[in-house]
Parts: structure tokens; sequence; C-alpha cells
């Protein structure tokens, strides 16, 4: 086959970019309009408004996310102005605005404010396309047709989620960091890597699960000092995040943890419905089908189930998969395994890990 020439492939990536974006813009639309109900809202429970999550007066342990409301306390610093107040008033006149702020129980105070807040939100599912891609490319060398199709199947799986809890300003950006720190650790960028797990660690605390990931996949390829050395790193990193945040909203009402074991407990016990059983079953079984031939990265990945399985059961509510978003892009992927090379049997290698850094392959 003669390879496409440079204006052919300029035309091509730019179409699958577009493609991303728009897929990105269907799923966000259906994020954020299916959270008019009291179990998907913004602002279902009161301790966690996300206006009051924005200006940091919300109850603990949500308060503490804090990176999505620095990002949208700065915009908003710098956009504010008289402008922006014509542009707020005249948006919130209009009959629609009035209607579906209405129904999604937006506080029309904090307008613009939410908007920065989802317009952050959006950016970082817009981006996630491209690096669920660029991890699949590390992981597995296949038809680029098939690496192109990848991401969006990884944006139209995500709307099922949507229904199982509420909506939080930081879930989004909690998929995006998680999933570009899997893939740097994996290249060996540290200063990305690092950068990107300091910002995870802003955003949510489960972004210290990357430390846990990182042992089991370098405990025998990097020299122990080295191992120690970085594990230290992140170690202190979150240690010294997450001192700071506390001390700051030391004294926000609320638990530094919420425990949810006797509800999760009950939710176990109350029997369960045919078809959520069904999908969890087919589910399990694209993961596991052949598990032996799948990538050592996502078989290490997939045992943070454990850890943040636990951390759920005792602190989260198990219904909420968004509880469990960290999972996402690896059960993903461990899904889509089976579908391609073991149903389909698209031709494929396995790239090697751990990357030589001279060639980076």
């Amino acid at each position: 086959m003669m390879p496409s020439p440079p204006h052919s492939l300029l035309r091509r990536k730019s179409f699958v970019s577009l493609l991303y974006l728009f897929t990105a813009m269907y799923v966000f639309g259906v994020w954020v309009w299916s959270a008019d109900t009291p179990t998907t809202s913004f602002n279902s429970d009161p301790r966690s408004k996300l206006s009051e999550l924005i200006y940091g007066t919300a109850h603990k342990p949500y308060v503490q996310r804090v990176l999505v409301p620095l990002v949208t306390r700065g915009v908003f610093s710098i956009v504010s102005g008289s402008a922006i107040d014509s542009i707020e008033k005249s948006l919130l006149e209009l009959p629609k605005v009035q209607k579906e702020t209405a129904r999604l129980g937006w506080e029309t105070d904090f307008f613009m404010e939410y908007l920065i807040a989802l317009a952050f939100a959006f950016a970082t599912l817009v981006a996630f396309p491209f690096v669920i891609r660029e991890l699949w490319a590390r992981l597995y060398n296949t038809d680029e047709s098939i690496t192109d199709i990848i991401p969006l199947l990884a944006l139209l799986a995500l709307p099922p989620i949507f229904p199982t809890g509420p909506h939080y300003i930081y879930d989004l950006p909690a998929l995006l960091l998680f999933t570009s720190g899997m893939l740097f650790m994996i290249e060996q960028r540290w200063a990305l890597f690092y950068t990107i797990f300091a910002l995870g660690c802003l955003n949510k605390e489960t972004m210290v699960l990357l430390a846990l990931l990182f042992a089991m996949l370098y405990r025998k390829e990097m020299g122990q000092q080295t191992l120690v050395l970085h594990l230290v790193a992140q170690a202190f990193l979150f240690a010294v995040i997450k001192l700071i945040i506390m001390n700051a909203f030391a004294d926000n009402p609320g638990p530094v943890m919420d425990f949810h074991l006797n509800l999760n407990l009950h939710i176990l016990l109350s029997g369960y419905n045919l078809v959520p059983m069904i999908v969890a079953g087919f589910t399990l079984w694209l993961v596991f089908s052949n598990y032996n031939s799948k990538h050592v990265i996502l078989r290490a990945a997939l045992l943070l189930a454990v850890p943040l399985g636990f951390l759920v059961l005792v602190s989260g509510v198990i219904t909420e998969l968004r509880a469990v978003l960290e999972l996402y892009p690896i059960v993903l992927l461990l899904a889509l395994h089976t579908i391609f090379f073991t149903l389909l049997k698209v031709p494929y290698q396995k790239e090697p890990f751990p990357i030589n850094p001279a060639t980076g392959r």
C-alpha cells in the first residue's frame, strides 16, 4: 500500500480530531443536561453545592478537591468586569437560559462561575480521547484505524455511568489526570508525570493510587535506590498537598472522610436488579476473558481496584460508578482487548515495557 501524501494525512488527522471534539461535545451535553434529578444534580447534596465548592465553604471532604475551584476563581478574577457582567445579565434574561438554570438547580448569582467551571471540565473531556489514544498506542501496535476508533468508544461508553450518582465538577478532570498520569509514567516522562500527579492530588486524593501502580510496574524494572527516591517524592508531594488543603479547610464542617460502610452493606444485602447484573457480568467477562494475553501494564493497573474498592466501600457509595472513574481507562482497555483481539481477531503486537528511554520504544 502506497503511503498517504502529507496533505492527505493532515486531512485525516484533522477529521479524526474534529470527530473526537464533536463526540466530546455530545457526551458533555449528556453529562450536564442529565444533572437534573435529586440523584444526579450538581447541587443535590447541600454539603457540596457547586457554588460552595468554588468558594471554599462546602463541607469536607468535598471542599478539599480544590483544582477546579482554584481555576474557576482565578479565571473569574481575570475576566470579571462590566463587560462580563453585561454578558451574564443578557444571558440570564433569555427564557431558555432561565428554564435550564431552574431545571438544573443552578444559582443565578454564580452563573458565570458555573460556566467557567463547566468550561474547564469540558476542556478535560476534550483532551481525554487524545490521551487515551496515546495510551492505547503505547500498549498495542495495531492498524491506525483501530487506534483512531478507541477514543470514540472511550467517550461513548461514558454516558451510562452518568445516571448512577451526583455529577461532581472534579470527576471529568480526575478521569483525564489519572489517565495522563498512567501514560506519562509508562513513557517515563517524569517532569510531565510529576506535574500531572500534583494537579491530580489537588483535584482528588485518589490520585495517590498512581504511586502504588508505579511501585508495581517498576519494582523489578528500576534500580532500588531510584525506585525508592521516586516513591518518596510521590509520597512527599501528596502529603504536602494534602496537609496544606486540610489546614486551609480545617474549620469547614464535615469529616475529613465520609463513612458509608453501613449504607453500602445495606445496599449489598438488599437484592439486585437483573439488568445491572447482566451488564456487570458481561463487562467482567470482557475484562477477564483470555486474561493472560492482555498487557502486563493493564493487568497490574487493575489491581488498583482492590484499594479503590475498599475506599469506596468504606467512604463512598458503591452504586455511584463515578466514584471509581480512575478504573475506567483500565477496564475499558482490557475490555477492548477482548473485543478487538479475541472476538474480532484484529492483528496486533504488544508494545514492550519498560520502554527504552533512548529510542522511546
